[in-house]
């Protein structure tokens, strides 16, 4: 706040200013109220000062000149009793408006945290399925070079037979099985028309 602002006057509305000090307001803050609200309205006033009421600067009583004069209106029905029901309304409207709006921050915040969990489920699922996925290229990477492994050594023994029965004399299999089943040009089996 200026200088220029503490040192000059401000006018107020001298009845809007004793109802808002009914409402149970300091006369410091309910000033200031009218003047930053323009004088218009007990409930522009009140509107203000729940919007600046953790505002501490506004605790000074500032000058005040009583000049501009509004009439209610209904001079007769504005009493204390009623300025005082009036600014009791307005403080219930303000804090259901602050209720509703908290509800529907609450709504959303459950709904960001609806959309999260479900982004971290698929997520969650997408790596599942990454990791099945390797895991059974993995397992039949590890069966494929088993079965090459099984043939090699398969290969080999059946390599070391045949080594061994050329080296001690004997018939290998694939001489056994040319001399085994000798086909006569005459076998009625073979000569098929």
């Amino acid at each position: 706040m200026s200088d220029e602002t503490e040192n000059a006057a401000i006018e107020v509305n001298h009845g809007l200013l004793k109802e808002l000090e009914d409402m149970g307001f300091s006369m410091a803050r309910a000033a200031w109220a009218l003047h930053h609200s323009g004088n218009s309205s007990l409930e522009a006033a009140v509107n203000w000062i729940i919007d600046h009421e953790n505002d501490s600067q506004f605790e000074k009583m500032p000058l005040v000149e009583f000049n501009i004069e509004i009439e209610s209106p209904n001079p007769s029905d504005d009493t204390a009793e009623t300025s005082h029901a009036r600014g009791k309304e307005l403080l219930e409207q303000a804090r259901k408006l602050r209720e509703e709006q908290e509800t529907i921050r609450e709504r959303e915040r459950e709904k960001e945290r609806i959309r999260a969990g479900k982004e971290m489920m698929e997520t969650k699922r997408i790596a599942e399925e990454t990791e099945r996925k390797r895991n059974i290229a993995l397992t039949k990477a590890e069966k494929d070079e088993e079965k090459k492994a099984r043939e090699k050594i398969m290969l080999k023994v059946n390599a070391d037979k045949l080594e061994r029965k050329r080296r001690l004399g004997l018939p290998t299999e694939t001489e056994s099985a040319s001399t085994s089943n000798p086909v006569s040009p005459l076998d009625p089996k073979v000569h098929i028309l």
